[in-house]
């Protein structure tokens, strides 16, 4: 399964009417991706703020241009999100062109199982992209609250009536002698009060600060003073917490893990709850997301067919010997029980016609594996047509049920591992 790569930042202060600079606040630009916006006039803390995206990622999700007289024009890309800048304008990207519903899309992609909340959550404001998240993440918390907090041994320093773990001899020394009764001790605690649980607490304090949607704020409320009785509001590092590592003991942590590491990305750690209101970003790389939709999608339509297996970004052989070899790992690779390709696919997340580098990169995969090929696009309703590679192994291009005409999740889980199995079948039956 492919990482997510999320890009947050927390900027400097929203500024008031009375400072510089136009003031924006509520004023709300919506986007669609690959799209821009006409000539803007923006504070040079706008400028900067926007341009110290590009400083955090190796794709920035918004790039700027600047006209004859000093306007601003905003380009979009693949990421959607939203960002506040610091006049107050709020920016925000949506992929509507290629998906019904951001919400499902993720809801998809990290197979969360959320409930009928209720909640049609479009985007009417910029805090709409939060309260997606904020369902994603209600569903996973629940989902580890009702499996049990996970406990491990944590060193904890403490002062006790009665000697537990060791005496802790310096700060015994440096104790009144008129309470040497009591001993300052260190021991390992078996406890919920751990790294992993107080990185869920604090992206959840965090969420309850952006999402708007009232219902969901009380959810999470609610599953915010369930988490305090167990678990201390601490301050974390985001370099400790992409450390965690989960285990087989607390693996149902996973998806619930990856959202929390999305929401404290980058600055988004400091707290965002005190003083002024701060602009922010965050966004999302719908490459990062579609890859996801894609790996899950086919594995569901191997399921229903016998003996096939998928892996996601497996190594597979190199077709070039030497130094200038590079590493070759496929979005998909399917392959029956035996191992034995059966086809390979990459994900790409474009609405337009297929490059010739997209091309070039399937065909040495087809060459390596000696299989049939496809990449994998959004559904645009665009021509999907087939070549041959050395006129021996099929490489087509096939759109994914990203955008259909249904009423419910299911529904549209439904019909994108249907449209995945609509491949395999097709691709079985040339073999």
């Amino acid at each position: 399964m492919s990482d997510f790569v999320p890009i947050g930042q927390l900027g400097p202060p929203i500024q008031a009417e009375s400072e510089a600079g136009p003031t924006r606040d509520g004023d709300i630009v919506s986007l669609d991706e690959h799209d821009s916006t006409h000539p803007i006039d923006l504070s040079q803390k706008d400028i900067t703020f926007l341009e110290s995206l590009d400083d955090i990622s190796q794709t920035t999700p918004l790039e700027t241009a600047f006209t004859s007289d000093g306007l601003v024009i905003i380009e979009t890309g693949s990421h959607v999100g939203t960002i506040t800048l610091p006049s107050g304008l709020q920016i925000e990207v949506t992929p509507k062109q290629t998906v019904t519903r951001l919400l499902w899309a993720l809801q998809y992609a990290f197979d969360t199982p959320v409930d009928t909340f209720d909640f049609e959550t479009s985007f009417t404001s910029a805090s709409s992209f939060f309260d997606a998240l904020g369902v994603l993440f209600q569903a996973e918390l629940q989902t580890v609250l009702d499996q049990g907090l996970h406990r491990n041994y944590t060193r904890t320093r403490d002062i006790r009536e009665h000697v537990q773990g060791r005496i802790d001899v310096q700060r015994q020394l440096q104790r009144p002698a008129a309470v040497t009764t009591n001993f300052a001790v260190e021991y390992d605690e078996f406890t919920t009060d751990n790294l992993l649980n107080r990185a869920v607490l604090a992206s959840l304090r965090i969420l309850l600060v952006l999402v708007q949607d009232e219902k969901l704020s009380s959810r999470l409320k609610h599953q915010e003073q369930q988490l305090r009785e167990f678990v201390s509001v601490e301050p974390v590092s985001m370099a400790d917490v992409r450390r965690i590592e989960l285990s087989r003991l607390n693996d149902h942590y996973e998806a619930l893990l990856e959202l929390a590491r999305l929401i404290l990305a980058r600055e988004f750690f400091e707290d965002v709850r005190a003083g002024e209101r701060r602009s922010l970003a965050l966004f999302v790389n719908m490459n990062d997301v579609f890859e996801r939709i894609v790996e899950r999608s086919f594995r569901a339509a191997a399921k229903n067919l016998d003996g096939l297996q998928v892996a996601g970004q497996a190594s597979i052989p190199n077709v070039v010997e030497g130094p200038h070899a590079v590493s070759m790992r496929p979005d998909i690779l399917v392959t029956r029980d035996d191992g034995t390709p059966v086809t390979v696919a990459d994900a790409k997340w474009k609405t337009g016609s297929t490059s010739s580098g997209d091309v070039y990169q399937l065909t040495s995969y087809i060459l390596a594996l000696e299989a049939p090929g496809a990449i994998v696009y959004p559904q645009t309703g665009g021509e999907r047509k087939e070549s041959s590679v050395m006129g021996t192994y099929s490489l087509r291009s096939i759109e994914l049920a990203t955008n259909p005409d249904v009423e419910t999740y299911d529904d549209y889980a439904t019909t994108l591992e249907e449209s995945a199995c609509q491949y395999l079948n097709a691709v079985g039956e040339a073999l």
